[in-house]
């Protein structure tokens, strides 16, 4: 190029103009990748026809952010990639107070590039400021709806810039398949957040949190857990596993976590000495089962009886008021089935038959409003559609403002009356 062919030697500002309106392909690749060109003539390489050209543009320095913002609209893809990777160095490693014009111009292309069709233009910005703890908030959070999880994932799992509220939001509302489980995996992990992780019923998200040792989990949300955890082998060891685990949670576990668990449960040092005996006993309770378990099946009809003998004991319970939510929880946990079936019959004034109709339906409706005309709490309730109904944790009826009941009067009666229940 006969524009000053080496940087040491200069420009020629005509010869310049010239090669850019008429040079080959690599004398304008050149020109474009000087630091000295002048902006001017960088504009007019924005428009060049060769990919090439525009290419060395947008990997320059010193190109101005007027000429970038141009390219952040380029059909190449390899041209607006290169730009990502070169607009993320200019993002400050500080504060700004007063952005310059520099800065003000590297933001608009951000903005730009975070909305980009590609989602690897995208995912290049994600992975480039995710713990950068002074990138532009709105560009974070737009990567962070995104509804692709390689562009969102990174900012949800490490990005300092987004606050409680706002991962709250995210959890509650992303379309990305996955976004609660990279929110969950976040290195410190609030109680707000992992509330919602939880309330999204996503089995994998909430195993990743239970396995987050700085994930503060409150002991009710615990609890939620711990309603569905039977089904959740996946959750079981991270679940015996938590710091500072209450002793009525060690309690729940031991009656349904594998043997081994238990026995690690057992071990743990940190177990009030209440709870430690009684996890001791269970053990022993379930390895003597265990042990005891292997006749033949009963006959018909001594499992008629057994079942007449445990529903006329339910029934006689609730006649006596000496039925609770504890034991009716217990007997849950235990298998015994035909007593809560019964148990619920007999606090509702219904038929053994229609109790068992609505758990069989998997109506979740249907088993909240039986729940509330017994008379028990809707965090029972929400047991019984879990492990008795067998409802499917996406399909649970969950509490209103704490342990209200979401559903109207009429919309229970309503319910109970399609059932027969009323």
């Amino acid at each position: 190029m006969q524009a000053a062919a080496t940087q040491k030697g200069g420009l020629d500002y005509q010869t310049a103009k010239r090669v850019a309106r008429h040079g080959k392909t690599e004398e304008r690749c050149a020109l474009a990748a000087r630091d000295d060109t002048p902006p001017e003539i960088l504009f007019f390489l924005a428009a060049d026809t060769a990919e090439m050209v525009r290419r060395e543009l947008a990997n320059n320095g010193r190109t101005p952010g007027k000429v970038d913002l141009l390219l952040a609209g380029d059909r190449d893809l390899e041209v607006r990639s290169s730009l990502a990777r070169k607009a993320v160095e200019r993002v400050p490693g500080n504060a700004v107070a007063n952005p310059g014009q520099l800065e003000k111009l590297t933001l608009e292309v951000l903005s730009a590039l975070s909305r980009d069709e590609a989602t690897d233009v995208r995912r290049i910005l994600s992975e480039a400021l995710n713990d950068l703890k002074h990138a532009p908030k709105s560009v974070i959070k737009t990567l962070a709806w995104d509804s692709e999880l390689e562009v969102a994932g990174p900012v949800l799992e490490r990005s300092p810039v987004l606050d409680d509220g706002e991962l709250v939001e995210i959890v509650q509302g992303s379309k990305a398949k996955g976004a609660a489980g990279a929110v969950a995996g976040r290195r410190t992990v609030s109680e707000p957040v992992a509330d919602a992780v939880v309330r999204t019923d996503d089995a994998a998200a909430i195993a990743t949190l239970l396995a987050n040792d700085s994930a503060q989990i409150r002991e009710e949300t615990l609890d939620r857990i711990l309603d569905q955890a039977p089904a959740q082998e996946s959750w079981h060891r991270p679940l015996v596993s938590r710091p500072s685990l209450p002793g009525g949670a060690a309690r729940r576990l031991a009656r349904f976590v594998a043997l081994s668990l238990v026995e690690i449960l057992q071990s743990r040092p940190d177990l009030d000495p209440e709870a430690a005996h009684d996890v001791a006993g269970l053990l022993r309770h379930r390895l003597e089962s265990r042990n005891d378990g292997g006749g033949a099946e009963p006959a018909p009809a001594a499992r008629a009886q057994a079942v007449n003998e445990e529903r006329a004991k339910a029934r006689r319970l609730v006649k006596d008021g000496q039925v609770t939510e504890y034991m009716i929880d217990e007997a849950i946990f235990d298998g015994r089935r035909d007593f809560v079936e019964a148990c619920l019959a007999a606090m509702a004034g219904v038929d053994d038959q229609v109790v068992a109709h609505i758990l069989q339906s998997r109506a979740a409706r249907g088993v909240v409003a039986l729940a509330w005309k017994a008379r028990v709490s809707m965090r029972l309730a929400m047991k019984i559609q879990l492990q008795l109904a067998r409802i499917p944790p996406k399909s649970v009826i969950h509490a209103a403002s704490g342990d209200k009941f979401p559903m109207t009067r009429e919309e229970m009666v309503w319910q109970l009356e399609f059932f027969g229940a009323a």
